[in-house]
């Protein structure tokens, strides 16, 4: 189907939710899966009956005090339709099936919600809200071709660009806060899934499943260019000096914004989101950030990407907001050969010798070693290098030396073809531990809500 205006509009306000439903007989499951955005936006959307001239709206579920109506799930049916399903006609077991699968995604989320209003322990972040606000207004507006163009679309639903604005902020507040309840309230104890209920989910969803994309699997060995010994402790010792005057009263945002060397966080002023252990932030980073009291500046902290000052702002918990200043050691040209004669050493030897001990034995621990990419979105997951390097490749090749700066360091990678796979049908292989994870999940959730449902009221009046 062509995508109108409209339909885009509509993707902004819903983000493409579909409430959690699946096929007849699956709706329970996995209805919150990885704590999906999507379904929260289910019972926050405007009930909006305009272009249903014929519908006579009214209340299909009563949940606290909160109604889900009939105009919310015709407005659910038309976004499915509007991204491709197919809906049963009307009036049949199947097309019923669907909508009481709607109902109970929107009665869910209702519920984790009046709870979550009910926790005045739970703080949404606003500057995260407003980041986020942001950027979905802007790639809003970069799919029409001009501003004009989308306050026409806007203008048909009766809305303005400020209404749609203030709907997005609240419907993104709760997002946060549902997200934040879970988090907070999900168990984490060991649960059971089945093969048997792996492969009825696997079944249920084959027919509106897209096909699988044609592929590349490869491992590599990825080395990044060190930095000598001189440059590290000149680098070091420049880290030392910002480090003294932070601690002699200077403002600490107004130096990292001249100093840090951090293109991700320099021109805020060293800030980060916050974050938890385990996140992704490098071993030594987050030992320190966890170590200091709230307001506290540590000492030279040093990791892959070089010298840091870190600055913890706020605690939360067991989240951290902090800013740093990142100073990285220059490397040169003596540096890079250095690196990219032992890259052509091992390229020449993973002809003869077992790939995955060069990877033990060279690979930067840091990096993942091993990847499955569609051929068509290696361009947009790795450096521009990579493409050339993936294309054409037959099974058991021998990649590289491939030379690319990634988060302005050096890198070489020397890269093994493990399978190419043309575009096809999905495998339940292929999805056997995503689903795994999703059903894990999805009955953790369950059980939050099943002990939520007994503490609120909740009427099912049909449709």
């Amino acid at each position: 189907m062509k995508e109108t205006s409209w339909h885009r509009v509509r993707h902004s306000v819903r983000q493409g939710s579909n409430c959690g439903v699946r096929p007849a007989g699956t709706s329970r499951r996995p209805w919150l899966a990885a704590i999906p955005l999507a379904l929260l936006l289910c019972a926050f959307a405007p009930s909006d009956a305009r272009g249903q001239d014929n519908l006579v709206d009214r209340v299909v579920a009563i949940v606290g005090d909160s109604v889900v109506l009939l105009s919310d799930i015709v407005q659910e049916e038309a976004q499915m339709e509007a991204q491709g399903g197919v809906l049963p006609p009307e009036g049949t077991p199947q097309r019923d099936s669907i909508r009481r699968g709607i109902i109970d995604g929107i009665v869910r989320v209702q519920i984790i919600l009046q709870a979550a209003a009910r926790d005045t322990l739970l703080e949404v972040e606003e500057e995260q809200v407003e980041e986020t606000l942001n950027s979905v207004m802007a790639q809003l507006e970069a799919s029409f071709p001009n501003r004009a163009e989308l306050e026409r679309a806007l203008a048909t639903q009766g809305m303005t660009m400020q209404s749609l604005r203030e709907m997005r902020r609240e419907q993104i507040r709760q997002q946060q806060l549902f997200r934040l309840y879970v988090q907070t309230n999900i168990g984490q104890g060991a649960v059971e899934v089945t093969e048997d209920e792996m492969r009825a989910f696997f079944e249920a969803g084959r027919a509106g499943r897209e096909q699988r994309p044609a592929t590349v699997t490869f491992k590599q060995v990825l080395m990044r260019v060190l930095p000598s010994d001189s440059g590290r402790a000149v680098a070091r010792s420049r880290a030392e000096e910002i480090l003294q005057r932070a601690r002699e009263g200077e403002d600490f945002a107004e130096l990292a914004s001249a100093y840090s060397q951090d293109p991700g966080s320099a021109a805020a002023g060293g800030d980060l989101p916050w974050f938890r252990r385990g996140q992704g932030m490098a071993t030594e980073f987050e030992a320190a950030t966890f170590a200091l009291p709230e307001g506290a500046i540590s000492e030279v902290v040093e990791t892959e990407f070089g010298f840091h000052v870190i600055q913890v702002e706020r605690i939360r918990g067991a989240e951290r907001k902090a800013r740093h200043i990142l100073i990285r050691p220059v490397t040169d040209y003596t540096d890079i050969t250095r690196a990219r004669e032992l890259a052509q050493e091992i390229a020449e030897r993973a002809g003869s010798e077992d790939f995955q001990t060069l990877i033990d034995e060279y690979h930067d621990p840091e990096a993942p070693d091993s990847f499955t990419v569609a051929t068509r979105e290696v361009a947009q997951q790795f450096p521009p290098a990579y493409l050339a390097a993936l294309s054409q490749r037959e099974v058991g090749e021998i990649v590289g030396p491939v030379e690319f700066a990634l988060q302005e360091q050096d890198h070489f990678a020397i890269i093994r073809i493990v399978e190419v796979r043309e575009a096809g049908d999905y495998t339940f292989e292929d999805r056997e531990e995503s689903i795994r994870a999703w059903l894990i999940d999805d009955k953790r959730v369950e059980s939050l809500v099943e002990g939520l449902r007994a503490k609120t009221y909740v009427e099912i009046k049909g449709f």
